[in-house]
């Protein structure tokens, strides 16, 4: 008889390792989820819930201070930068003496803090890159 014909012990008898749970299986929104075993993947409420998490995630790293790559943390101060700069020039055209609208100086507010609280993040991140 051929060796062919045989099924080897291994796949008769199943791994441990299929026998847990994962947290990816057992959680919606974590990745590999909607891939999980006899699921194809093209579910959209799983598809969104997946995206979601890894746009949260992202967020979450990027106000509580996470961000270790280098590259990322470049981007993180010139983003800050770019938000801070319409606030700036527009202080400075106060100081000339032109005015601006109510509604302008609520975006630029809004897009000023966000900024500050960009660049107060990636100092934060510097900070703990150069000094681990």
């Amino acid at each position: 008889m051929s060796k062919k014909g045989n099924l080897s012990k291994s796949s008769i008898i199943p791994n441990d390792k299929d026998e847990q749970n994962t947290p990816s299986v057992l959680l919606p929104g974590l990745p590999g989820y909607r891939t999980r075993d006899g699921r194809s993947g093209y579910d959209p409420i799983d598809t969104r819930t997946e995206a979601a998490h890894t746009a949260g995630t992202t967020i979450q790293k990027l106000f509580t201070g996470h961000i270790r790559n280098p590259f990322y943390l470049i981007l993180l101060g010139i983003l800050g930068l770019v938000l801070i700069t319409p606030l700036v020039l527009a202080i400075s055209e106060i100081m000339n003496g032109n005015q601006f609208p109510l509604n302008a100086w609520i975006i630029l507010l809004i897009t000023g803090v966000v900024g500050i609280a960009i660049l107060i993040n990636f100092i934060k991140n510097l900070i703990t890159i150069i000094f681990r």
